[in-house]
């Protein structure tokens, strides 16, 4: 299939307004979208009725511009007689007179998480805890986490350990956002329980990590400040993050990886294990930034490694560091039982 073939283009339909300042508003809107996701790909209003452009016109700008996929987003809340009807019937005139191009319709921002956060910062302001702050620390933490709660959707957490390492890292980061973007592989905590129990080190990317990383009584390694580190660098013209993760190679069976900071050390990860290298019990790969981090992540989602991720671009230090200490106390709690 041609690049051509696979030209896409995304049109954000609205409703329509007689009052052409709330179209111009919604116009501006779908501007400031496209910019923020790079212009790489045409991203258009339209209009359902009333206002123009059309949805019909819109769909034959794009077809005529080599365009072969349409992803169709509804700027619509709920799933009302105008999503369920109307538009698709639209779309199935426009199906009909461009049958070349073939049209995604996506689902309404109903049930979407982070209108309900936007809700909740309005609102915050005017139901403010009225109790007492608390004044040492078990009482903050407890506290902490009580909010943290209150955000947290528990359904999507039946395995409580799998909550403890999330709202941990809520906890690390007052960003609940990590409550719908963590992905934790069904044996991440075993087997990184396995490898506590058994002393295998833990080796992180930055030396950030390796000090946030204290909870643990396992070996915490890290080498990216190395002299011959900095040489091997230079020598292969990458990054000293996966220089060191080269370095630390032989210690990577079984052990518990932490990135935190680096995409390129996740990549260098990944290639090692694909390369039939020594392969980890499980990756915490939480790296942070706008160039590679989130296409770091899925790879390694999409991989056959043990993992506790996240989507997107956010992750950091702090993040990776409160999930292995979140491992460490899930591991003492055992140890506890177990006695």
């Amino acid at each position: 299939m041609s690049d051509a073939d696979n030209a896409l283009g995304i049109l954000i339909v609205g409703h329509g307004s007689p009052r052409p300042q709330a179209n111009e508003g919604f116009i501006g809107l779908v501007g400031r979208i496209a910019a923020r996701l790079g212009g790489q790909v045409p991203i258009l209003p339209t209009f359902f009725s009333i206002a123009r452009p059309s949805l019909q016109e819109q769909v034959a700008l794009l077809a005529g511009q080599g365009v072969r996929r349409i992803v169709l987003m509804p700027y619509f809340l709920y799933r009302g007689q105008h999503v369920f009807k109307d538009i698709p019937s639209l779309l199935e005139e426009c199906k009909r007179n461009h049958p070349q191009v073939a049209i995604e319709f996506l689902p309404t921002l109903e049930n979407e998480p982070g209108l309900e956060d936007i809700v909740v910062d309005r609102l915050a302001p005017f139901v403010a805890d009225a109790e007492p702050l608390p004044t040492n620390g078990q009482a903050i933490a407890q506290r902490s986490f009580q909010i943290i709660d209150r955000h947290l959707p528990q359904d999507r957490f039946p395995d409580k350990r799998v909550l403890a390492i999330v709202r941990r890292v809520v906890h690390a980061t007052a960003d609940v956002s990590f409550g719908r973007s963590m992905r934790i592989h069904s044996q991440a905590i075993q087997r990184g329980l396995e490898a506590l129990a058994a002393g295998k080190p833990i080796i992180c990317d930055v030396r950030m990590v390796q000090a946030g990383i204290t909870a643990v009584r396992n070996p915490v390694l890290c080498a990216i400040g190395d002299e011959d580190v900095r040489t091997l660098a230079q020598i292969h013209g990458c990054t000293r993050a996966a220089a060191a993760m080269e370095k630390l190679a032989d210690s990577l069976e079984g052990a518990i990886v932490a990135i935190g900071n680096a995409p390129t050390a996740l990549w260098k990860l990944m290639e090692i294990a694909r390369g039939g290298g020594p392969r980890p019990a499980l990756v915490a790969g939480l790296p942070v930034g706008f160039v590679g981090a989130a296409e770091a992540k899925l790879a390694l989602i999409q991989s056959d490694l043990c993992y506790i991720s996240n989507t997107g671009p956010r992750g950091g230090s702090p993040v990776v560091a409160a999930a292995i200490n979140a491992l460490a106390s899930l591991a003492k709690e055992r140890e506890v039982s177990c006695v």
